[in-house]
């Protein structure tokens, strides 16, 4: 008696509900009994509804394991598209079958044996196949993208606090705030704009109130994050903000963060984002100040390390790009490229990049306080900055004026339309390009300096810095070469210190490198 295994898979949850796996597995199995196959139990493959169509499913994976030891000699599946409706991904699997002897039998289609023909037949059917999916996704995505942009419809993906009611007798869709998770998410924006702790903290907090968490875990700095930078919370939720960027996989990131292995999410043009009105659980005002405030904490934020290393993050290989780790031998810091020798890139050629943090710590320590102590040079730097930055007192007026225009505008149209004088395809056909451009300028304003320093603040500065260079301690220090140094770039030359500040950049040489 032949061993048989069977493969068994469903697309969607509107399939899951019909049953339809359920009737795959009994004419699995029914066809398996008049043939009289050994089916055991464990060699019976499903994947569930949301396993994708790409290769990467739970129950195909454990069937390529079990057919590569030798397990069956049948493979038995309803349909060829059960298996993938992808052409290339049909080709490889019925290939990596037929090498380790599985004879792959389909029930509701004909026997491809080694006939040309039939081959042929199969491969235009896994065409089509894979043709009807793409072609079902793009109906479906252009569909949802005309109703979102008419006010048909609002995104079907709810942050914490909402509950999405789909549409029905004629209503569209909308976002119902759940008054329990609404309490807990303008909860979490006081307190974290009164300043009673730091993300983790909050969350230790809220695990110990026995507060249920989004997902049912307990609550985490990473989550809190998340939720304070939702922009549904002050009313306002976007669509199409971001597509997926495929063109760099495999290339070097920016300086120190080595290859590109996942695709990149990137923003769109803000012209083609859809903007929908939603309940707000906080003013605009309070999540303004809570973004402000992540952004000062993520500009200073720590990260843990056993040993304190000053230059950690800062140094950065001048062969292949990437950052230097720290390490602690024999009570001495050294700073390595790690990717020098087994890790080294494709293209780069092997090299040792080293040095000892004892030299070259100091070495940083005091060219950079050697700038800072000199005041025309601190003024020069800032003039200059400002003439990169192009952004004056004058301009910064003007973008509140326009903000304080926009949000009149915006309540108009809120009016006209309580009143009637405006349909819900109006309003929102009118509102969009509003809150897009209200966002960006709200953007803008949060990143402008706050106004040009006179001389007694440059003065004040320089002795602020003098004073703290003489007996600084190392998380001092650290605080100063981040805020003015981008990187160091390492190479068997010198040191070269690139600044924020846009000064001229030092090049300390060579008497730094280990041998």
């Amino acid at each position: 008696m032949r061993r048989a295994a069977f493969y068994a898979r469903v697309s969607s949850p509107h399939q899951a509900k019909e049953e339809t796996i359920e009737s795959q597995i009994e004419e699995l199995l029914t066809y398996a009994a008049q043939k009289q196959y050994d089916l055991p139990p464990e060699l019976r493959f499903m994947d569930k509804p949301g396993a994708n169509d790409s290769l990467a499913r739970p129950g195909l994976d454990r069937l390529r394991d079990a057919a590569a030891a030798g397990a069956f000699q049948v493979l038995l599946c309803q349909n060829v598209d059960r298996m993938a409706r992808n052409l290339g991904a049909q080709y490889l699997l019925l290939c990596e079958l037929e090498q380790v002897g599985v004879q792959v039998i389909f029930l509701n289609e004909p026997d491809w044996g080694q006939d040309p023909q039939l081959k042929l037949l199969r491969n235009i059917q896994g065409a089509v196949a894979e043709y009807e999916r793409i072609l079902i996704q793009e109906r479906l995505r252009r569909g949802r993208l005309y109703r979102l942009r008419h006010g048909q419809a609002v995104p079907s993906q709810v942050p914490y606090g909402y509950r999405f009611q789909p549409a029905a007798l004629g209503q569209p869709s909308t976002w119902v705030v759940v008054p329990a998770e609404a309490a807990i998410v303008q909860q979490l924006f006081a307190w974290y704009n009164e300043g009673r702790g730091s993300l983790g903290q909050l969350a230790q907090k809220l695990n110990a109130q026995g507060t249920p968490s989004p997902g049912g875990k307990a609550w985490s700095g990473t989550t809190l994050g998340r939720l304070l930078r939702q922009p549904a919370y002050q009313g306002t939720a976007y669509y199409n903000r971001h597509q997926t960027d495929r063109s760099g996989l495999g290339q070097q990131r920016r300086q120190g963060r080595g290859l590109l292995r996942f695709p990149r999410y990137v923003p769109r043009p803000t012209e083609e984002w859809i903007v929908s009105r939603v309940p707000a659980l906080v003013d605009e005002a309070v999540w303004q100040a809570a973004q402000e405030r992540l952004q000062m904490q993520a500009r200073f934020a720590r990260r843990h390390s056993q040993h304190p290393y000053l230059l950690r993050g800062l140094l950065v290989c001048g062969v292949c790009g990437h950052t230097l780790c720290g390490q602690t031998r024999g009570g001495v810091v050294h700073y390595v490229c790690a990717y020098g020798t087994s890790k080294c890139p494709p293209g780069v050629a092997q090299h040792v990049c080293a040095l000892r943090g004892d030299v070259v710590e100091p070495l940083v320590w005091q060219a950079l306080a050697d700038l800072l102590r000199d005041p025309q040079r601190i003024r020069t730097a800032w003039e200059a900055a400002q003439t990169a930055e192009g952004t004056t007192p004058s301009e910064v007026g003007r973008w509140r004026q326009r903000v304080a225009l926009l949000q009149k505008q915006r309540q108009r149209l809120l009016d006209a339309y309580q009143v009637g004088r405006l349909t819900l395809e109006e309003l929102t056909q009118r509102q969009n390009p509003l809150e897009v451009e209200l966002q960006e300028l709200q953007k803008q304003l949060a990143a402008a300096p706050g106004g040009p320093p006179t001389p007694i603040s440059l003065e004040a500065f320089r002795q602020r810095i003098e004073q703290a260079l003489v007996a600084a301690d190392l998380e001092t220090k650290q605080e100063v070469l981040r805020l003015l140094i981008e990187r160091i770039v390492v190479t068997d030359e010198a040191l070269t210190v690139e600044h924020i500040i846009p000064t001229v950049n030092s090049r300390l040489h060579d008497t730094c490198r280990e041998t």
